[in-house]
């Protein structure tokens, strides 16, 4: 039967052991030196060395053939092959777990450290997962560490070191370990894959790295799955089988939908995740990390290795991220999200927590920048803020002003401006409107505005799909925007369609029969360039038109 790749390599000198630097170099120098502790306690997260550390510590004090002054085990005496092989009686591995008992701790631990060892100069007593003991048990364990036989070494190894009594830390040298960096994961797979002598692409060891999350257990599992294809050579396809599909693409594509607060396009993405069979728990972690790291890059450069790795484009990403945001509004998010994936497993749509999560934060954001833009116009005077208005929305800064000018108008203010006067200027609305979008000229061209009611304007199109384009969210607040800006009056449009036998010399005036051919034109180029959209998005996604 073959080993589990994190068996077969499992590191059997000090010079193989990944990372944890810190723990290596004291260890190896309290064993060259002949000034080691009775007792230790390793701690930190799984799959990181605790156990491997243990065991080379128990060889490296046993080895026959070790040399003065060095702490590195020979690996091929008596002792080192024995420990090696799981053959060695005087070093004891128990696992906690499935010995809680106090009655477990006196016969396999104090009974056992009452004799000699057998063959070697030390007994090691390692016992794995040691906060899993009983209080009972842990009462008994500490006499023995009170006064423990000089030949015996206690090695206590935890994933949950808060759990163990302060009594027994504090009798114990401590060591914390820590999770993996990308990079040292990668550099332990891409040698193990020379040793396996299977070629691997370095994408492809860098998301099984990422997904390991700084676990080396984990990402050699992982990497076992893969060369258990059999290839010489594994390819991205084939990899994908066994490698769980990552969320980040996804999780930049909705972070950027929020920057905009773009509820349709938000709720439509996960939406699709769903359907696709994606966890959404695990994307709502991998969201709410990812905004995270998004507050580290803003907080500060020297804060980012306290996070989690990407490749360079996402990085690229998030520092641009960091300057579209406000650290209030990733506050905000990560709270929203937070709460709404505790209701995903028990929600009857598990996509609706999340749903609602979008459409609060979209809805508060917009609220609180229509209120702060309206301040401002306040404070700025009704010129300087229509000035504003149309150089935010020709920049592509923002439309919050835009949105506020729809709000103010919808009180059915009086303005100081007649019909016959917006039809008099008619022209020189559509010059300033050329600055913004040339294919809106043509359409107002045909158009006539019929009547004025309060702020609101009336206006009349000839054709259907007309009055829709100009009915679009975003259209209509550009053209709002220069409407303020050449009456210097917030003026709300309301539109219909007129019959189809409607003549007006107003018409006539702003157009010929070559600018309505035109206008007809770019309309159909528009709608046969957003069925090509359509085709191309249904193509890519393997989906299908519903009518």
């Amino acid at each position: 039967m073959s080993l589990a790749l994190y068996r077969k390599y499992r590191p059997q000198k000090w010079s193989d052991l990944t990372n944890q630097n810190h723990i290596k170099v004291t260890l190896q120098n309290e064993i060259e030196a002949g000034k080691l502790a009775h007792a230790f306690i390793f701690t930190g997260p799984r799959g990181v060395g605790k156990t491997t550390t243990a065991r080379l510590l128990a060889k490296s004090i046993n080895c026959l053939d070790r040399k003065d002054n060095q702490s590195e085990p020979c690996g091929k005496c008596e002792s080192c092959l024995e420990l090696t092989e799981g053959n060695d009686l005087d070093i004891l591995e128990i696992d906690a777990a499935s010995h809680t008992g106090v009655d477990n701790v006196r016969e396999n631990i104090i009974n056992n450290a009452r004799f000699t060892p057998v063959k070697r100069k030390y007994k090691v007593f390692i016992i794995d997962e040691v906060h899993m003991l009983s209080i009972s048990a842990f009462n008994a364990l500490l006499k023995i560490l009170e006064e423990p036989p000089a030949y015996a070494i206690f090695i206590l190894a935890t994933t949950e070191v808060h759990k163990v009594p302060s009594t027994i830390i504090s009798r114990c040298q401590r060591f914390d370990f820590k999770k993996l960096n990308t990079q040292d994961l990668i550099d332990r797979l891409n040698w193990i894959c020379q040793q396996e002598g299977i070629k691997v692409s370095k994408k492809i060891l860098t998301d099984i790295a990422r997904y390991s999350e700084g676990c080396l257990r984990d990402a050699e599992s992982l990497l076992g799955q893969a060369l258990s294809l059999g290839d010489k050579e594994i390819s991205d396809e084939e990899a994908s089988l066994i490698i769980p599909n990552s969320n980040y693409n996804s999780v930049l594509q909705l972070v950027n939908n929020l920057q905009y607060k773009n509820i349709e396009e938000s709720i439509g993405l996960i939406n699709k995740l769903a359907n696709d069979g994606v966890d959404l728990i695990q994307f709502t972690d991998d969201l709410i990390e990812f905004l995270r790291k998004i507050i580290i890059a803003k907080v500060s450069e020297g804060l980012k290795d306290f996070s989690f790795d990407l490749d360079q484009e996402m990085e690229k990403a998030i520092i641009v991220l960091a300057q579209k945001f406000s650290i209030n509004e990733l506050l905000q998010i990560i709270s929203l999200f937070s709460l709404k994936k505790t209701d995903i497993k028990t929600a009857a749509i598990p996509q609706m927590p999340l749903e609602l999560a979008i459409i609060e934060y979209c809805q508060k954001s917009i609220a609180s920048d229509d209120n702060n833009d309206f301040d401002d116009q306040q404070r700025a005077g009704p010129d300087e803020s229509l000035t504003k208005t149309i150089k935010q929305n020709k920049s592509g800064v923002s439309n919050t002003t835009l949105k506020n000018n729809n709000f103010v108008a919808c009180q059915k203010s009086k303005v100081k401006i007649k019909l016959s006067e917006i039809k008099s200027q008619w022209h020189e609305l559509l010059v300033k409107l050329q600055d913004y979008n040339a294919s809106l000229v043509f359409i107002l061209k045909i158009a006539e505005p019929l009547e004025l009611n309060g702020n609101v304007l009336k206006v009349g199109f000839k054709y259907a799909f007309h009055e829709q384009r100009v009915n679009q969210a975003k259209i209509k607040e550009l053209i709002e925007g220069v409407l303020a800006e050449v009456y210097k009056a917030k003026l709300v449009i309301n539109t219909c369609l007129l019959d189809s036998d409607y003549q007006s010399d107003f018409i006539d005036q702003q157009t010929s029969s070559d600018d309505v051919e035109l206008v007809k034109e770019i309309s159909i180029t528009e709608d046969k360039q957003q069925k090509e959209l359509i085709e191309n998005l249904v193509q890519t996604f393997g989906g299908k038109i519903v009518e």
